[in-house]
């Protein structure tokens, strides 16, 4: 049970780390294109991880299993990225962001459709419950303006966004039991920058890198550790407890945005990110916790 806890609490790391990050990214977001952001963020992150992965003891991973592990990878980072940039292009970010929330919905049903856990009202109800505390979050901008036909293009990269990185949470599993979390994490982050290398090339990388400031890579470089420690605490998890346990943390991102942002760049918090924050902690709660016959609280 401590294990299990222990990974809950990966998990909400790795959900107030993609908060962070988020809000970091925006304050350099005009110095770059994106693609040299993610670039950048995952090359640094994968240099943390890397000293860290040589002192474990490293299985042998045969081709059948590395293709995947870097498959997985370049859509966990450089795909699902790709298609959340491209969304925002033709709807706003509240909306877009409110769509990928439904990521916890979407793996859940995968994995009730694999076999890997059985469908509970509870559960449902609290991911529910945390779908419209980001809702709340980002209500201000979610809905404003109308949506046109190329509007939907935009709802749909949203949604194949979230439902990418559904499908890697729970594709996850096999090489999570095979290997170390540490040598999962380094592969599929390096297979990711190997990827986005070219990208972004052709996106003027060199040329915009010249022109970062000192607190330019100072920032980049916190990304970069939010990163790695992000992704570590979120292979842990999911090699510790269900897919759907671990994606409903993604609904505190938003949120430690929000709170973020308030601390460090003076956004005011406003009374729909309190009612949000309320409800995806009410989610949270659901979700994952139930009374023993002893009658304490204990994570499902």
């Amino acid at each position: 049970m401590n294990g299990e806890r222990l990974a809950l609490t990966a998990a909400a790391g790795s959900g107030i780390l993609v908060g962070a990050a988020l809000v970091a990214t925006g304050s350099i977001v005009h110095e770059a294109g994106p693609i040299t952001i993610a670039f950048i963020r995952y090359a640094i992150g994968v240099l943390l991880l890397l000293p860290l992965a040589l002192r474990v003891s490293w299985k042998r991973i045969p081709i059948k299993d590395l293709i995947p592990i870097s498959l997985l990878g370049i859509f966990q980072f450089a795909v699902l990225i790709m298609l959340l940039n491209f969304s925002v292009i033709y709807i706003t970010v509240g909306l877009a962001v409110l769509i990928f929330a439904t990521l916890p919905l979407l793996t859940m049903g995968i994995t009730i459709l694999t076999g890997r856990e059985t469908f509970t009202a509870r559960k449902l109800v609290g991911i529910l419950l945390t779908i419209t505390g980001v809702g709340f979050a980002v209500g201000a901008n979610a809905f404003t303006g109308t949506i046109g036909p190329s509007g939907w293009l935009g709802i749909g990269a949203a949604f194949l966004s979230a439902l990418s990185g559904a499908v890697c949470s729970v594709f996850y599993g096999p090489y999570l039991q095979r290997y170390t979390t540490l040598q999962v994490s380094t592969l599929a982050m390096l297979a990711s920058v190997v990827f986005l290398c070219g990208l972004a090339f052709f996106e003027g990388m060199v040329n915009v890198m010249v022109t970062f400031t000192y607190q330019s890579w100072l920032v980049l470089l916190f990304i970069g550790f939010s990163s790695a420690v992000g992704y570590f605490c979120w292979l842990y998890a999911l090699s510790h407890t269900l897919p759907s346990n671990v994606t409903v943390f993604l609904g505190l991102s938003p949120i430690s945005a929000a709170i973020f942002g308030a601390l460090f760049i003076a956004q005011p918090l406003t009374w729909q990110d309190l009612t949000g924050t309320v409800l995806v902690v009410s989610g949270l709660i659901v979700s994952l916790w139930r009374k023993s016959s002893a009658g304490a609280i204990l994570p499902q």
